[in-house]
């Protein structure tokens, strides 16, 4: 689903989408926990991990 967008829009110009999800849910057994939902999602080691990839391709 969060790719459907750009999926499209590259298939419409007839470009390679490389995609590149990474998990963020933070879950506990009591629930759904949203203190450590930034730092779940936010983190600079994932980018420098998309951008060694991107050169790689």
């Amino acid at each position: 689903m969060e790719l459907a967008g750009v999926q499209a829009v590259c298939s419409f110009y007839g470009l390679e989408l490389y995609n590149f999800l990474e998990a963020g849910d933070v879950l506990e057994e009591s629930g759904y926990d949203v203190a450590n939902l930034r730092g779940a999602n936010h983190d600079l080691g994932k980018l420098y991990i998309a951008l060694e990839t991107a050169l790689r391709i």
